[in-house]
């Protein structure tokens, strides 16, 4: 999902911003607007640019979420560099504001459901660590200034008429990033009733690296089966995963009981 979310921004800033020359604020629209003053793919710019917050914001995390987080940042500007060439896909000037900025948003988006910064100042909600960092230096709106900053800059280099194109898009991506990483539920709670409980619980962890977790108290939730001595494991699990997850638990267990529920 890091590197779908890389390849899905790309694709945005790629083939629809970058060719009309529209840009959409944070540290890809930097990266844009030096790609069109110098003429050096978009993608060199999003790695470079980005790799020192990257660092900081997981200054403190395990090797497993900045191996993802490198993911995605190599997709997206691996995925950019590929692109940088192609002629953009749509003429018109809003239009590819408005869908490039929809694409950017998404990818950005998606990569912040899994933990990946794909644009540290192009994003809805702020990671913690710098959170924390630009509260210390009484500079909780940093990243907005800096966007507004950027798109100036775009109206004295580029001109008002890309300005205005390039705030369309900022806002677009900001948007479809919030709704990505608020209004669409990836997850669903899947709860398996079987007499294998050792067995899937170790097939779970060993390959999918997921953990069992009880039963919140007061919960209702009925199986139709009957078996005596069985157990409930209960596990949070992405919609993409659901299919492999089944599989691994029937063949352990063919008359496991499962019941997905969205929360």
């Amino acid at each position: 999902m890091a590197a779908i979310g890389g390849l899905i921004a790309a694709f945005g800033l790629d083939l629809f911003l970058v060719p009309g020359g529209i840009i959409a604020g944070g540290v890809t629209g930097i990266s844009a607007l030096a790609s069109h003053l110098t003429g050096i793919h978009t993608g060199m710019f999003v790695f470079a640019l980005n790799l020192p917050l990257l660092l900081l914001a997981y200054r403190e995390s395990v090797r497993r979420k900045v191996r993802i987080a490198a993911v995605g940042l190599l997709s997206f500007s691996i995925c950019s560099i590929l692109f940088f060439p192609v002629p953009a896909l749509i003429d018109s000037k809003i239009g590819s504001a408005g869908i490039g900025g929809i694409f950017l948003g998404l990818g950005i988006g998606i990569g912040l459901r899994y933990g990946v910064i794909l644009d540290t100042l192009q994003m809805p909600k702020i990671t913690q660590p710098l959170s924390e960092m630009l509260t210390r230096l009484r500079l909780p709106y940093i990243h907005v200034a800096i966007n507004l900053f950027i798109l100036t800059l775009a109206g004295l280099l580029l001109g008002w008429e890309r300005a205005m194109y390039s705030a369309i898009a900022c806002l677009t991506a900001l948007e479809t990033g919030r709704i990505t990483t608020s209004s669409l539920p990836l997850r669903r709670e899947v709860r398996i009733r079987t007499l294998y409980e050792a067995d899937i619980r170790h097939n779970m962890k060993a390959i999918m690296g997921y953990e069992s977790r009880a039963i919140e108290p007061g919960d209702d939730t009925t199986f139709t089966g009957d078996s005596i001595g069985a157990e409930v494991l209960v596990y949070r699990v992405h919609i993409l995963e659901m299919p492999r997850l089944k599989s691994i638990v029937r063949s352990l267990d063919p008359n496991v009981e499962i019941t997905i529920i969205q929360k």
